[in-house]
């Protein structure tokens, strides 16, 4: 057995033996532990150890916790749903915070549970029992998970590319200038872009999840528009574009043209692509991460291949099987040394209706202190509506999900004793709630 790190939840302080001996009291009541085969005791605080350790050792016990608002038998399934989310939480979140250096384990926990839930499996109920929250009785239940070690590794190192490396979004419109021939011009939803196809090739040897351009409705864009101007994409499309699940969205405009040089013979022909493609985040209020600019040349006996070669150029580089260059390189290089940082501060919109002065500071408290959120910032407050800025090391959608599954949780958010907390909306860096 092994004592997993204990914290309160929305922190990310873990405590070992000898910090947990001096803190036990404190935190004894918020703590959860996760113990291994080979003990019936509900609690192993007292011992020492990984949490990824307890994780792998085949058999794991976990608490969870439901108020008791219709049978105990419903309140008993929602506690152990909220055993399974601590698990995947501490087994398989926090692993991935750590190793990917994004998020943290609670906000990639709900992210990730509907595909890492079948770690929990085979249960048995050890020990269930009641207490009153206030005016609420509670029920808390102890429950034995067998898991697999190389079920959880695999999670483990699907969710790692998952989780840390973005989904990407490309959108480029590509335009052919070929002598004598009429413009060409391939779309963002073309299947047969040059460059667009070579840079999500690359991308995906680089480990990214590219999304499938199809999931975007591009009918009544001006593309040739939107493309030009990379930084200012209109709010419709990147809306568009973070309902399709991308994170980041790669969009510009690259253009073919004839040059002549004389040392090339008559035989070849040659074409320049010039271009401008801007990397755009779909997290917060969508934040420009670079600007790509470049000239690149390709020779061809014909005038389609020779402009397809500069295309691809642009892209990728001369020779990308050797060293990767162009622009996939500028994304690449960009999002390795940005995204880490933007995951761990999403910076959220959220509006409150329905809470007076005194509910909301009491709200704030505690999503600042039970859940993921790392900070909050006052932007207005009136009788109507309470606006805040909220610091979240994840995606919005995570935060929806948290604050959908802890909505009659009174452990969690007191003020839902008194009031149904209801998440009206959740869009790109924006969150609606309304308590009635």
């Amino acid at each position: 057995m092994a004592f997993m790190d204990s914290k309160l939840p929305g922190s990310r302080r873990r405590f070992h033996f000898g910090a947990f001996l001096s803190a036990a009291l404190s935190i004894l009541l918020a703590s959860f532990v996760v113990s291994c085969s080979g003990s019936s005791s509900r609690d192993d605080s007292g011992l020492s150890g990984d949490f990824r350790e307890a994780c792998l050792r085949g058999e794991i016990t976990v608490y969870g916790e439901a108020p008791i608002y219709t049978s105990t038998a419903s309140a008993l399934d929602k506690a152990k749903e909220d055993a399974c989310r601590k698990a995947v939480e501490k087994c398989i979140g926090e692993e991935i915070a750590q190793s990917s250096g994004t998020g943290d384990g609670q906000s990639l926990g709900f992210e990730i549970f509907t595909k890492a839930r079948g770690i929990c499996r085979n249960d048995s109920l050890i020990e269930q029992e009641t207490y009153n929250l206030d005016t609420i009785k509670m029920l808390r239940a102890f429950f034995r998970f067998e898991v697999s070690a190389s079920d959880i590794n695999n999670q483990i190192n699907l969710m790692q590319k998952l989780a840390g490396n973005p989904r990407i979004l490309v959108l480029i419109r590509e335009e052919y200038n070929l002598a004598g021939q009429p413009r060409r011009v391939e779309s963002f939803n073309s299947r047969n872009a040059q460059a667009a196809s070579a840079l999500r090739d690359a991308l995906v040897q680089k480990g990214y999840n590219i999304v499938d351009v199809s999931r975007i409705n591009t009918a009544g864009l001006n593309e040739a528009l939107i493309s030009s101007n990379p930084n200012d994409v209109p709010a419709r499309l990147l809306d568009e574009a973070a309902k399709a699940e991308a994170d980041v969205l790669v969009i510009g405009n690259i253009e073919a043209n004839a040059q002549n040089i004389a040392t090339l013979g008559q035989h070849f022909k040659s074409y320049k692509a010039t271009g401008n493609v801007a990397i755009v985040t779909l997290w917060g209020r969508g934040e420009v991460l670079g600007e790509f600019s470049k000239v690149e040349n390709g020779a061809q006996t014909t005038d389609l291949a020779a402009a397809r070669a500069a295309m691809e150029r642009f892209a990728v580089g001369a020779e990308p099987n050797r060293r990767l260059s162009g622009l996939a390189q500028f994304v690449h290089s960009r999002l390795q040394s940005r995204w880490g940082s933007i995951t761990r501060n999403n910076i959220i919109l959220m509006k409150i209706q329905g809470l007076s002065f005194d509910e909301a500071g009491i709200f704030r408290d505690d999503l600042q202190i039970k859940t993921a959120v790392k900070g909050i910032n006052e932007i207005r407050s009136s009788q109507n509506e309470t606006v805040w800025e909220v610091t979240y090391p994840g995606r919005v959608f995570a935060l929806r999900d948290t604050m959908a599954y802890y909505a009659q949780n009174p452990k969690i958010f007191q003020i839902v004793a008194k009031k149904k907390l209801i998440v009206t909306e959740a869009k790109r860096g924006e969150i609606s709630i309304r308590f009635q």
